[in-house]
């Protein structure tokens, strides 16, 4: 198993909550990510949790 993938995906979902933070759009973090919009929904559902 390619240990770098969950370490990826792991800092795009921060990179995701950032951006959203940040008040960037779906499609631009999904872009810049690679993430689907099932997994920024999960970013954003995280950083609304954190507040």
């Amino acid at each position: 198993m390619d240990k770098r993938k969950p370490k990826k995906h792991k800092v795009a979902m921060e990179d995701a909550k950032e951006m959203l933070d940040k008040g960037i759009g779906m499609a631009e973090i999904s872009n810049s990510t690679g993430l689907d919009d099932r997994n920024i929904n999960k970013a954003r559902r995280k950083l609304e949790d954190k507040d």
